[in-house]
């Protein structure tokens, strides 16, 4: 019984992080309208670049991205909505 309500906890945590994914995509796409720029401005954006990290037998690199907008916002309030 228990494994039931993790997995049901788990399910509905996933929902809400594409809800908030999906806003904040749906901001940036309406970021490059003119009549939608003004609303839909980044509020933050945080960025960490590790362009080389380089091991004797790899080399790779990574980069983290982190934007909010009205769309995350958006996103997350219809991510609670439908986990309710």
């Amino acid at each position: 019984m228990a494994v039931s309500i993790a997995k049901i906890s788990a399910h509905k945590w996933l929902i809400f992080i594409a809800c908030v994914i999906f806003g904040t995509l749906l901001g940036i796409f309406f970021q490059h309208f003119e009549t939608t720029v003004p609303i839909f401005k980044d509020i933050a954006n945080f960025r960490i670049a590790v362009r080389k990290v380089d091991l004797l037998a790899l080399s790779f690199g990574f980069d983290f991205a982190l934007r909010m907008n009205l769309g995350t916002f958006v996103g997350g309030v219809v991510g609670l909505l439908f986990i309710r």
